[in-house]
């Protein structure tokens, strides 16, 4: 109730407004009497004061009780006329009008209980008619809670109890729903960016903030100034009841998403570690989740270049939540391109690796290559700009059947390892291209690969270790020039001589007649063989 509700009455006809209209709006809780000089001690605010004016003796008395009740919050002050005060004076009017404060005449013949009982009885009317309502809105929002009712349902509600169009912008999973798609409202926010949602966007609206202490969910908008709340009406616990049951719908949709996710990944991970076995399953759980896999598929590994070494060296609270948080952006990048080029590539993530297995007609895999390339170097240039980590994308073969997904996914494993040991850090690396290395990696444990690398790799390792040498690394630098001389000591930065004189002392140290093609191509898969051990050893001494 306002003091404009108030003044309305048909009781009240007799009273009049002196000052202060521009506080007619507020809002009136209570009616007391105050006729001492410490009676204001026990205002709470809202209450409309009437008084003889019996304590007022003097006009500045009159100023500071007018200051006194503006502090306290008062919402008007009523004045008995002729009683102890014959005239109001003009600096109270202007006053009142400056505090917003309504001043009212009262008239001598008013008993105070002819004002206080038909304004608490309406006051009263009006809370009891505000609990009907407010347990009708709870009857509501609770049947919906129960019974799942959709976003639609609970704006619908929501509409019908505030009389205007709303609408829910789902920030979780970026969605817009509406009370009435033929609003205005809908006109205006269906082509909304969803992604891209600001403080700037958010003022053309009333907007209701749906969270609780920990998360948000979204927000209800409504057109601008068309949301009035006050203690006049139940618009607040209207929003507040709704905003719970959007939560709570929120929250179950969100674990269902979480536990279809997990059971992807279940299946996924299956998937690549050939867990599964037969064709009838694969395709029936592929089926669950409305993917098709009947074209079969590569697998395409996005690794994170050297993030296991912070672990290792550095690892301490805020170094864990920053090689999470980089995580987070190569991994939530990769997902974006990959999706951008390829729409149906579903994934599973690792710790420091997420692999993607792409599925394609065979009429389109021609180009996939190309299409994988272009896809890594916007990639590239992504996180160039967001992490300070690179990335290896490792391409496995394309198999026809799915059931063998794991081997392309063992080969673009392979691809990214390859990668480390060669030390080729951001890059795409394709198993099929890979030539010599891809045939040495299966063998490179084996008896014969050892014996290769302790003939002739291990003489060299001590010579260098004994003399302080460089020979290892000078044969190195000749294998990667083509065995040209001149070339290699461009690159070590050398006098020519200088490598002739190492080339022959390892031509010495092996025993070996290193122009003969034969014994060099030895010498390339030794080392190759090498490199791939050398890696090997340096990655299970950190793990």
């Amino acid at each position: 109730m306002t003091i404009s509700d108030f003044l309305k009455l048909p009781e009240f006809s007799d009273l009049r407004l002196l000052a202060g209209a521009n506080g007619l709006s507020g809002e009136l809780t209570n009616v007391t009497v105050v006729d001492t000089p410490d009676g204001t001690n026990w205002l709470t605010g809202g209450e409309f004061v009437i008084t003889t004016a019996y304590m007022l003796h003097e006009e500045s008395d009159l100023l500071q009780f007018l200051h006194t009740l503006n502090d306290k919050k008062a919402s008007g002050l009523g004045i008995k006329e002729n009683r102890y005060i014959t005239d109001i004076p003009e600096t109270a009017h202007t006053l009142a009008d400056q505090l917003g404060l309504p001043l009212v005449s009262i008239p001598e013949a008013y008993p105070f209980v002819d004002i206080i009982n038909p304004v608490l009885t309406q006051i009263i009317s009006q809370q009891s008619l505000l609990l009907s309502q407010s347990n009708m809105i709870h009857k509501e929002f609770l049947g919906l809670a129960i019974n799942n009712g959709s976003v639609p349902e609970i704006l619908k509600t929501l509409s019908s109890l505030t009389g205007i169009a709303c609408a829910f912008l789902d920030t979780h999973f970026k969605q817009i729903y509406f009370s009435d798609e033929a609003s205005m409202l809908m006109q205006q926010l269906q082509d909304a960016d969803l992604d891209n949602i600001t403080s700037k966007f958010l003022m053309q609206y009333d907007s209701y903030k749906v969270a609780n202490k920990n998360e948000s969910f979204g927000i209800l908008l409504f057109e601008k100034d068309h949301l009035h709340i006050s203690s006049q009406n139940n618009v607040q616990t209207a929003l507040e009841y709704a905003s719970i049951v959007l939560i709570l719908h929120s929250q179950v949709r969100i674990a269902n998403q979480q536990m279809a996710e997990k059971y992807k990944a279940s299946f996924l991970e299956d998937l690549l570690l050939n867990n599964v076995k037969a064709d009838l399953e694969i395709h029936n759980r592929a089926r669950l989740y409305g993917w098709d896999f009947t074209n079969g598929g590569l697998a395409a590994v996005v690794d994170i270049n050297n993030i296991k070494k912070y672990f290792i060296d550095q690892l301490d609270s805020n170094t864990n939540r920053m090689l999470e948080e980089a995580t987070e952006i190569i991994f939530r990048n990769s997902i974006r391109e990959m999706h951008q080029t390829f729409p149906q590539a579903k994934y599973f993530r690792q710790s420091d690796l997420i692999a993607f297995i792409i599925s394609v007609p065979a009429d389109s895999r021609e180009t996939l290559p190309d299409q994988l390339e272009q896809t890594f170097l916007r990639l590239q240039k992504q996180l160039a700009r967001v992490s300070p980590f690179t990335i290896t994308l490792g391409i496995g073969q394309y198999y026809e059947n799915i059931r063998d997904i794991s081997k392309s996914y063992s080969e673009a494993r392979v691809a990214i390892n390859l990668g480390y040991s060669l030390q080729w850090f951001d890059r795409i690396l394709f198993y099929s291209r890979l030539g010599l290395y891809r045939l040495l990696a299966p063998v490179m444990d084996s008896p014969e690969s050892d014996e290769l690398c302790t003939r002739y790799i291990v003489p060299l390792k001590e010579y260098d270790q004994k003399y302080h040498g460089e020979l290892l690394f000078t044969l190195q630098e000749i294998i990667q020039h083509g065995w040209n001389l001149k070339e290699s000591a461009d690159t070590l930065y050398i006098h020519y001589n200088s490598v002739k004189y190492r080339y022959s002392k390892i031509c010495k140290v092996l025993s070996l007649d290193l122009a003969d093609h034969d014994n060099r191509s030895l010498i390339e898969i030794a080392m190759k063989l090498y490199r791939l051990k050398h890696y090997k050893a340096v990655t299970a001494s950190q793990e």
